[in-house]
């Protein structure tokens, strides 16, 4: 694991050190202050999570803050630290990797082996096996793509977390924070018995994005359109599971009328930060502000390729949300 004052205060819950860290090195650090948001963000324990895995909050508030990276914001990152201050933290991520070591790889190391236990929901055989392949292939980040696939064929309770969770691992790709991002995403898809692979099916997040606008799961739109258009070694897999997934939605007609004086079609730059903002001083649960970072940020992606119409039903039904 990469080491920082940071990150070590984080993962101790020490909030006025971490506070003093930023007000301290916001305008130099601010990468390595990100970097270890969306590491601790990954390293909570399961047990703790309701909801929003972490790292969808932090992965958005990344985004968000990247709208202005000359004068980031130093409220987001205080309600980062805060919001991850409630959840508890793995200590013990190695524990399996050094078994591993010390049993030896042997020779079953096999990636199909381990996709056949997730199937089966042998979870305990599981935390083995994706030990043993991430060993086996150099401690690489192929094991968390297999996961992420087997993932997508829940689409409906693990996009949002999959899609998230790989663009924390782009932002950073240190090697040794691998395993992290690994056991991650096993914790959270062994939380729930995965249905059977799905075939290719004649669909796609275009075939559905008007209706999806209008009255469809904006994070999840938001999520599975860039994951769709990423740029990954097992694309072909996730497309798959993802047009299965597009090929079962049926939204009927919400007779939404569009907001033709909606902010989102001024294209200020620092309007998603200042509502973000002004999201995290509200009355809102903390969950319930965690819910509307997301659905923001998944706006914020959406508006960059949206029509003028589309921009103003975004609008309308993000007023819903924050409001």
């Amino acid at each position: 694991m990469t080491d920082s004052s940071f990150r070590s205060a984080l993962l101790s819950k020490d909030r006025q050190t971490c506070q003093k860290f930023v007000s301290q090195n916001l305008g130099s650090s601010l990468i390595q202050i990100l970097n270890d948001l969306l590491f601790c963000s990954i390293s909570v324990e399961q047990s703790s999570v309701t909801g929003l895995h972490p790292v969808c909050v932090i992965n958005s508030i990344k985004n968000l803050i990247g709208d202005d990276r000359e004068n980031p914001s130093k409220p987001l990152l205080e309600f980062s630290i805060k919001y991850l201050c409630s959840f508890d933290f793995r200590s013990n991520d190695t524990t399996q990797l050094d078994k591993v070591v010390r049993d030896g790889i042997g020779l079953t190391a096999f990636l199909g082996d381990l996709e056949d236990a997730c199937q089966k929901g042998e979870w305990d055989d599981v935390q083995i096996l994706a030990s043993k392949t991430f060993m086996a292939s150099d401690q690489s980040r192929g094991t968390m793509d297999v996961l992420a696939e087997l993932g997508l064929q829940d689409s409906d309770r693990n996009a949002v977390f999959i899609f998230h969770l790989l663009r924390a691992f782009q932002f950073q790709e240190t090697k040794d924070d691998n395993w992290a991002f690994t056991k991650c995403i096993l914790d959270w898809i062994s939380e729930k018995l995965l249905p059977e692979p799905h075939d290719q099916a004649d669909s796609s997040p275009a075939k559905i994005n008007d209706m999806m606008i209008e009255s469809g799961d904006l994070s999840l739109l938001g999520a599975i359109s860039r994951l769709w258009d990423g740029d990954y070694v097992r694309i072909r897999g996730y497309q798959r599971e993802l047009s299965h997934w597009c090929s079962q939605i049926i939204i009927s007609d919400a007779g939404l009328a569009p907001d033709q004086n909606h902010w989102l079609l001024d294209q200020v730059k620092r309007k998603f930060i200042l509502v973000a903002e002004t999201i995290i001083v509200s009355e809102k649960s903390q969950s319930e502000k965690a819910n509307a970072l997301v659905i923001l940020e998944a706006v914020r992606a959406l508006s960059k390729t949206a029509t003028h119409t589309q921009l103003g039903l975004l609008g309308v039904r993000l007023d819903g949300f924050i409001l």
